[in-house]
């Protein structure tokens, strides 16, 4: 093999710009804030002796030994029937054969049940109609309860994606999953990355340091389950067996989370019910190390930028975030929480719904307050009903085909309030809503101030400024942090092209800090090979392959590596790499056309 570019050999081959467009495109995108995953123990000094690490789960079953009602209430609701396996109770309807044809991408999919197993499959039309590919798989897990819809994930080996087609309850069909519609991700190649496993999942395995791996099987408890918010169960299970005597009025074996200060039971509910638009993990944490008991970010903060919300469209995990933003929460000095108009042992329905939520509503306010008249309220649908005047459903930017209950409270519903506002924060500042205490005074440290910033102005360039700033302080102070020097390589990388030294540098010592980031390596990789370093950027490739096998930037960095050293069978095998866990995938499928052209030429 010829590790030596020729001058000029590379300008006429199409197939090797084709693996170039792919590349910068990949290289153009950062890490999402759901890829950082590393290993961690938890720190706690509340009272309730089930939230140190340690302490082990049980699973349902065992709770159900002695409260069977709350039990058979709760797998009743959402959250209990939040992951199931495939089978004849999630899939009557889907019994016969089911087609999506997506035009605009080209691409057929199919639903059907075979043995007592669901498949999806997808396949490539050519512009002639003719079929150019297919791409079959069982479907291993179902997400969701189907109250708005359901998901479906797929394995490859020990990796889990979402397949590429989702049901939708509202419609009552089939189209494209959530990211797919926006072209964000195509086939079979949406990541189930940690963070989307552990919270709709009793409790997950991934394997630390990678996307989208898990151990076998993949879960421990399929559905979310009691000690989602009642923390571990082992040491309240042992001592009920025993009879242990409680020690006073309070089992501090198990948690309550109404009996919790405000903050922490509010951290219950936000480990899942807040995305926000940056996640970010201490050091040495992931998200299974949440205990409830515990404040949230003893593990992860999350902020969100200050933007004034679409009145008529709202985001899917962003209820407490909407909670926060009304006069409600504000007037009540926070006492306002989730579950003081919610139980989460029982998901109530229409006529019962509308007269529980108004009693809630009633606890605080009085019919005079009220400024419609008797006729009109109950002129709706149940009669009377609050909910439907003040936290009426609006459609989800980020969930297509649904609709979700409007947080915010709005009293008049045709206005929306500052996020800003709502939280007293600056215009300028990110929302910190996982302050570790209700001190209004109470301030993230530096590292995760800088990665903030860095997550959230890839969605809002307005904050870039100011995120580089951080950014680059963070990194002079912090040199053996390795989020902090990788998002700093990743930034300079494209904030300073002429200095890709620096961005290298940085890079390095991310790796060297123990960072196992795929994209830092393939990122890092480019660089070797610009400055003509072709072994280096080779182990940095098959480094990042090694962690994780279906990552396709690092294996179109490697085909583009070998086709510049002008070894074309190490190129089109690597690029065959990809076409056998992703025949679909456009860029391979170019360049593999492209090479047998220049072949002949």
């Amino acid at each position: 093999m010829n590790l030596v570019q020729k001058p000029g050999s590379v300008t006429g081959m199409r197939w090797v710009q084709t693996i170039s467009a792919g590349l910068f495109a990949t290289f153009m995108a950062w890490p999402p804030a759901a890829a950082r995953i590393t290993a961690g123990q938890e720190q706690t000094s509340v009272e309730y002796r089930n939230a140190p690490a340690g302490v082990a789960y049980m699973g349902d079953e065992t709770c159900r030994e002695c409260h069977e009602p709350q039990y058979n209430d709760f797998k009743k609701t959402g959250m209990g029937r939040s992951l199931s396996i495939p089978g004849p109770g999630n899939w009557p309807e889907f019994t016969k054969s089911v087609t999506l044809l997506n035009k605009k991408l080209g691409r057929r999919y199919t639903v059907s049940v075979t043995g007592g197993k669901m498949y999806h499959t997808e396949s490539g039309m050519g512009a002639d109609g003719k079929q150019e590919y297919a791409e079959k798989h069982e479907v291993a897990f179902t997400v969701g309860s189907g109250d708005l819809g359901r998901s479906y994930l797929v394995a490859k080996g020990d990796a889990l994606f979402v397949s590429p087609i989702s049901y939708y309850t509202g419609s009552r069909g089939w189209d494209l999953s959530p990211g797919y519609e926006s072209g964000q991700f195509l086939s079979f190649t949406r990541p189930v990355w940690n963070l989307c496993a552990s919270c709709h999942a009793g409790l997950s395995r991934p394997v630390l340091g990678t996307r989208n791996r898990y151990q076998v099987p993949a879960f421990r408890f399929l559905s979310v389950g009691c000690e989602r918010c009642h923390g571990p169960g082992e040491l309240h299970v042992r001592e009920r067996r025993e009879n242990a005597p409680l020690g006073g009025a309070v089992d501090f074996s198990i948690v309550n989370p109404a009996r919790l200060p405000r903050h922490l039971r509010d951290d219950v509910c936000k480990q899942c019910h807040l995305l926000g638009d940056a996640q970010i993990l201490r050091p040495g944490k992931t998200y299974l190390d949440f205990r409830p008991g515990t404040s949230l970010d003893n593990v992860v903060s999350i902020f969100s930028a200050p933007v004034t919300a679409d009145v008529d469209v709202i985001r899917a995990l962003s209820h407490p975030e909407q909670l926060e933003m009304s006069r409600c929460s504000i007037q009540s000095n926070r006492r306002l929480g989730c579950i003081t108009c919610h139980d989460p042992h029982v998901q109530l329905r229409g006529v019962e719904a509308a007269a529980h939520f108004r009693g809630k509503c009633l606890s605080c306010h009085t019919l005079e307050s009220c400024s419609f008249s008797v006729k009109r309220r109950q002129s709706t649908m149940p009669p009377d009903n609050c909910i439907q005047c003040h936290m009426p459903k609006r459609a989800v930017s980020n969930l297509g085909h649904s609709a979700l209950t409007d947080h915010r409270i709005l009293r008049i519903p045709s206005q929306s309030p500052l996020m800003a506002d709502a939280a007293r924060e600056s215009p300028d500042d990110l929302i910190y809503h996982t302050k570790p205490s209700p001190k209004p005074d109470a301030a993230p440290d530096l590292r995760t101030l800088a990665l903030a910033y860095f997550e959230v102005s890839q969605l809002y360039p307005a904050f870039r400024r100011k995120g580089f700033a951080l950014l680059e302080q963070a990194a002079r102070e912090l040199p053996d942090d390795a989020e902090v020097q990788a998002a700093y390589g990743m930034v300079l990388m494209l904030a300073r092209p002429r200095a890709l030294s620096e961005a290298s540098q940085a890079l390095q010592k991310a790796i060297d800090a123990g960072s196992r980031s795929v994209e830092v390596r393939t990122r890092l990789a480019k660089l070797r090979l610009r400055d003509g370093k072709l072994a280096s950027a080779i182990q940095l490739y098959n480094e990042a392959i090694e962690t994780d096998p279906y990552y396709t930037p690092a294996y179109l960095g490697l085909a583009y590596l070998y086709a510049v050293a002008e070894d074309r069978q190490e190129a089109i095998e690597t690029l065959q790499r990809i076409l056998k866990y992703d025949p679909g995938n456009e860029t391979a499928r170019t360049a593999m056309t492209d090479a047998k052209v220049d072949a002949k030429e």
